[in-house]
């Protein structure tokens, strides 16, 4: 009985050359949060280029406006100046808004690539000592530490020996091992 779930445990661990194909086919750029905030904003973006300048231009004309028709340039200037703030901070909260949706949206990403067996738990051997945080996260279901996760994708594609990694696996799921012959249920 006991053989049977080993075999099936074995058969669901995948070998590390698969896990070394999985990191290697993650695109990091595919958890760029600024790049998915820009996606959301669509044809909408030119909306928060332009407002510092119109702001500006806002402020100066309505201000001489009412130095022109009510002869009062300071209230005109503290009026029109409440009246850009309180605009501004409907834009601003839009802006958060935008920014909320693509970092959940990275998360959900995240969630997507750690699914089944998981990814960068396996590579914790490989990783330094600051991202312990970030995978015990990844391990736990829990992907806030976005910005970590790919600086730590990036890491593992670029600097992980392979051969390494290999020995590490084959040490740590030793029914993976092609090279280990299956021992028998009375050994």
């Amino acid at each position: 009985m006991d053989t049977q779930f080993d075999t099936e445990q074995a058969r669901q661990t995948p070998s590390p050359q698969e896990m070394l194909s999985r990191l290697n086919q993650v695109n990091p750029n595919y958890f760029d949060v600024k790049a998915i905030e820009d996606q959301l904003k669509g044809k909408k973006i030119w909306i928060y280029v332009l407002t510092l300048p119109v702001s500006a231009i806002l402020l100066a004309v309505f201000t001489l406006l009412g130095t022109f028709i009510f002869n009062q340039p300071i209230i005109s200037f503290i009026i029109t100046a409440a009246l850009l703030f309180w605009i501004g901070k409907m834009f601003d909260h839009q802006q958060h808004l935008y920014k909320y949706a693509a970092r959940q949206e990275v998360i959900n990403r995240i969630a997507e690539t750690e699914q089944g067996f998981g990814l960068i738990p396996h590579f914790k051997n490989f990783l330094p000592s600051k991202y312990r945080h970030m995978w015990q996260s990844v391990r736990k279901g829990k992907y806030t530490y976005i910005e970590q996760y790919v600086q730590a994708l990036v890491l593992l594609q670029h600097k992980l020996e392979p051969e390494n990694f290999i020995r590490i696996w084959y040490l740590t799921y030793p029914e993976t091992d092609p090279d280990i012959p299956e021992q028998s249920e009375y050994s």
